[in-house]
Order: C-alpha cells, then structure tokens, then sequence
C-alpha cells in the first residue's frame, strides 16, 4: 500500500534540518517516499527518542477545501493504536491543517524484504518459523480486536537488530482510505488475495492469504503470486496454480506445500477458518524460532551495520534547544518566569500606597502563580507593573504599556510558556549591556507578528528601566541597583517622562519589532543559516532605526547626549548582541513549528 516507506527503510543520510512537526518532532532524515505517504525519521523533543513519522495529505471536499475529519479517519486511528510486542508501537496519532500524522518507534533494523535482497536467497526454516511466528500472532491479535491490516508483505514486516520480528502498518488501511488514497482495500499486488483484488469485501481471511504468501517468499525467496498490475493480477490468480515451495528446495517437508496450497484458496472459504489455525498447522513442519530470532539478529547486524543511524542524534541535527523542549526546559521557564513577574510586581506596586507587608504578600501570590503557570504569573506581573505606571501619573505611557502587554499576552504569551519570559528579559540584558538580544531571540524562537509582539513589549520595558536608571538615548544600560531595589523605579517618574516626549526614543524603539519581524520572516526555514542571516538582518534594522533617530533628534535638538546614537555605546551593544545570538543558532535550529500558518489562523480567529 504505501510502498518503500516502511518505518524501517534504512536511512538515505540526508540530513533533513527543518521546522519541528506538531511543535514536538525535528525532521533528522527522510527515510522514504511513496506515491502519497512520506516516512520522516525524527527526534521527540519531549521524550528525546527517535521517532519515525508517516505523513499522508487530507482529503479535500468538491469546492477544494481540506476535510479535517474525513469518514474513517477515528477508525484507523484505533487500529493504528494496537499494542502487541510483535506490532511496531504507535506512539501518537495526529492531524494538523492538510496532514494526518503516524508517529510510531524507529525499528533499528531491516525490512524483511531488505533483508531477502541483501541475502540474495530463501531464508532458513528457522528463520522463516520466527517470521511466521511473530506476523501470526500479531495478526491473531488485531484480529482479535477487530482490525485487518490488509497490507502483509516483506516491506511491511521489520527484522530488528537483536532478532526480533514485527508488523509495521496497522491501521494504514483505513488511513488511506479515510485520506482519499484507498483503492481495492489497499494492498500490494503480488500479496493480495483475489477478493481484495476485485474490491470485494475482505476478511481475517484475506491477511491469512497474505501470510501464506509471504511464508512462501520466506522458503523460495520467489513470489509466484507477483502481477504487473491488477488485472493480471487477477488472471494469474484465476489460471494459474503456484509450484510448491518443494520444488524450490527437496529438503523441505511435503507438508507445508499442502498447508501453503489451502492458505492460498482462492476463496475465504477455500482457507484455514482463522490466521492461528494457519500457523498452528504450519508450525509444526518449520524450524526452531528461537534458533531462527539469533541468525536474523547476525544477518541484520551483517548486511545493515555501516548504514544504522546513530543511537543518539548527531549535533548537527539536534541541537540544545531541541534538548531542552522536555522537563529541564519546562523547569527553567518555570524559574525565570517567577523571578521576573516578582520584579514586575514589586517594581510596579512599590509606586502605590501599599504597605511593606501588603506588598510583599502579593509579590509572593503572583511568584507562586508563575511558577505554577508561567504565562498566568507574567501576566499578574504586567498589570501590577502597569498599574505603578498609573500611580506615577505616567497615564499616557502607562496606557501604551498596557496595551502593547495585554495585546503581547493575549496573542503569544497565554499560548506559549516559553514566550512569556521574553520581552521581561530586555531590563535584565540591560545589565550586560545587551538589550539588543531581546529582539533577535524573539524573532528566533517566535513566528513574525507574535516575534514583533513581544520584542515592542521588551523594548518598552526596556526604555523605562533604562530611563529609570538615569540614562539617556539611546538607552542601552540599566543600573544594577533599579533590579535589586525595585523600588526605586517609582522615583524617577520624570526620568520616564522625558524619554518618552523624545521622539528619538521612539522612533529607535520601532527598531525592535521590526528587527524581531526581519528575524522571524527570514529564520522561518529553522536552519542554523537562516537563523544567522535572520540575525544579521534584524541588526541592520537596529542600526538603521538608530541612525534615523539620530537625525530626528539632531534636527529637534532634544538628546542631551547625541554621539552615544552613533558611537560606541550603541556599537558595542548592537555587536555583543548579534554575537550572542548568532551564538544561540549555533547550538541549535530554531524550535518554530512548521505549521505557522494554522497558528497564525488560531490568532486571528481567537
């Protein structure tokens, strides 16, 4: 059914360096194609495992839309879902805006239809009876439990490296068909029984027929059943009565020819009643699986060693930002964000009547709120902060802070932990004389407008602590004593107000979210590349905001200290920021989803 895209084709070595898919997967190779299914090998940011992932388009209805729930596709998300040792294990099951996604466990291995090619003959009879016995009872089981496969056949079936047997593609059938794909019930020809063939209803019988001809394949490395197409298919079926597996090898038992011959019927009726009744007569006349699982696992091991992929993902492919999607990324968000919503809210009530103990206690509220629920606390810490603005008699700065904070938190920080803690990160870069990073990292790890979003929000913050520390454009430092006594923040309210009725200050302050939006838009591709040239850009974009301010405030005359907008300051700062992000992209591609266009729907249609 989905030919050469079994989850254990080995890998072609094309690094495949792209967004992640589902916001969880990063794509580390393309591992097959098909005519309509794609097999991505990847790496779990979560659980940090290899996963292989099976891709298969939506459908779409007569005026060219997508179905998003197309008839079938909850059934074949049951049958994909079956858990068994000897069935290749479906970890998720999932659709995003035009794709259904598989997301199953990478078998470290070969097909066995590699693994016949590589050998170049029949296998043992022992080896044959670990494959019949391991595809029979995964077959007895999902029988059991009311799924066909529908598609047995060497491909379909995984040899791992320690011996073991599985069946991947469960569940594919009803997959294909629920996505438009089906024809004749799925299947390959050469593995399908003549009612599957005509598109006649198909039963346990029809994968009895598909093992019987697989074993065969197995003892004579030949598929006497194999068509050009479906109609010769058919004739073969109908005219034709395959040689006995005998006749291929005379130290076979008589036995099996009958037992293959009656598996083969030409009618359900004309079969075992039942895939274990099947194996139960054949067993007998086949080798030791216990012998057979130990010659498979040397024969792997032998013809599939140079081209196994790495246990671990190579750096190139995998960098720390991946690493850290799982619980130490969660529990580093998590710290950030109480540390910097209690500043927020210390900083912003201190300005208010409230007294020492009042004020502390609700500074502990809102830590304790961010660190259970980091986009909750940043939040709190906004409007705490917001509301000092007020109390300082700031009202039209404080009402642009609160809008561009609650227009920053209702459209990236509610939906996106990590995004929370950045545009709070501007006052404390500041320290370092870095501000600049803000920018650059929201458009590295944001799409454009959520980037722009959080990178006006930070430069905000940013202009205010900087003015609060007494400096002057164009506000690059923040003094260590306005971070460690918030409080002081509420004493230098006319600081604040006279960088903000600088026009200069504002015309270099649109630098960020333009700088945020080039850095995103070019980085979108989440490579290392583009995430340096996204990088490189968004500093140009700097730089030219503050040079045009430069010209605004000569030509007003308000800047008290015009050579810092041109000179080493900004210089120095502009360049340890780009270093230091060019650095983050170093040790890794940006996390960016690869479906940003369904998130910019769920923006706009909040």
């Amino acid at each position: 059914m989905l030919d050469d895209t079994a989850v254990a084709v080995r890998p072609t070595g094309r690094l495949v360096e792209q967004q992640l898919i589902l916001e969880r997967y990063r794509p580390l190779e393309e591992l097959g194609r098909g005519g309509y299914a794609t097999v991505t090998l990847a790496w779990d940011t979560r659980m940090h495992r290899r996963v292989a992932i099976k891709r298969l388009k939506l459908p779409h209805d007569r005026t060219g839309a997508v179905v998003h729930d197309p008839p079938g596709l909850a059934e074949a998300r049951t049958a994909a879902m079956l858990n068994h040792p000897a069935i290749v294990t479906v970890y998720d099951f999932e659709t995003d805006s035009d794709e259904a996604f598989l997301i199953t466990e990478y078998a470290d291995g070969s097909s066995l239809g590699e693994l016949i090619d590589d050998i170049g003959g029949p296998l043992t009879i022992d080896e044959t009876a670990t494959v019949v016995e391991a595809v029979g009872d995964a077959l007895t089981f999902a029988h059991e439990n009311g799924v066909l496969h529908l598609d047995i056949k060497p491909a379909n079936v995984l040899v791992m490296r320690d011996g073991r047997v599985k069946v991947a593609d469960f569940g594919m059938a009803e997959l294909s068909s629920a996505t438009g794909h089906d024809t004749s019930f799925g299947g390959t020809v050469g593995y399908m029984p003549l009612e599957q063939l005509e598109g006649n209803r198909v039963s346990e019988a029809s994968d009895e027929w598909a093992l019987a001809a697989l074993t065969y394949e197995c003892l004579t490395a030949t598929n006497p059943f194999d068509a050009k197409d479906f109609p010769s298919a058919i004739a073969l079926l109908e005219t034709v009565e395959p040689p006995p597996v005998s006749a291929f090898e005379d130290t076979l038992p008589r036995a099996i020819d009958d037992i293959l011959f009656a598996a083969t019927g030409l009618r359900p009726a004309d079969r075992y009643p039942t895939v274990a009744s099947f194996t139960h007569a054949l067993m007998p006349y086949l080798g030791d699986p216990s012998d057979g699982r130990a010659s498979l696992a040397n024969l792997v091991q032998a013809y599939s060693n140079d081209e196994t992929v790495p246990e671990e993902p190579t750096w190139m492919s995998v960098g720390l930002w991946d690493r850290l999607q799982g619980s130490a990324g969660t529990a580093g968000v998590r710290v950030v964000a109480a540390a910097e919503s209690a500043w927020l809210t210390w900083a912003g009530l201190a300005a208010t009547a409230l007294q020492p103990l009042p004020l502390a206690g609700i500074t502990l509220v809102v830590t304790l709120a961010a660190a259970a629920a980091p986009s909750l606390g940043t939040g709190l810490g906004l409007a705490a902060f917001a509301a000092g603005l007020f109390a300082q008699g700031l009202w039209i700065f404080g009402l642009v802070f609160a809008f561009a904070a609650i227009v920053w938190w209702w459209y990236v920080a509610r939906r996106r932990a990590g995004a929370a803690i950045l545009p709070l990160s501007a006052p404390v870069l500041g320290l370092a004389r870095i501000p600049f990073l803000t920018p650059l990292l929201a458009g590295f790890s944001l799409p454009a407008l959520p980037a722009a979003a959080a990178a006006l929000t930070g430069g905000l913050l940013q202009l205010l602590a900087s003015s609060a520390s007494n400096q002057t454009a164009p506000y690059t430092a923040v003094a260590l004593p306005l971070l460690t006594d918030p409080a002081r923040g509420a004493l230098v309210a006319s600081n604040v107000r006279a960088a903000f009725l600088d026009p200069a200050s504002w015309v270099a302050l649109l630098g960020w979210p333009v700088a945020a939006l080039i850095m995103s838009l070019v980085a979108r591709r989440a490579t290392r590349t583009s995430a340096i040239v996204g990088a490189v850009l968004g500093a140009g974009a700097l730089l030219g905001a503050n040079v045009i301010a430069r010209v605004v405030a000569d030509a007003i005359g308000t800047t008290p200290a015009p050579a810092m907008w041109t000179g080493m300051t900004f210089a120095i700062s502009l360049a340890g920021s780009l270093i230091l992000v060019v650095l983050v992209a170093a040790l890794g591609a940006p996390t960016r989803s690869e479906e940003e266009d369904s998130i910019r729907i769920i923006y706009e249609t909040d």
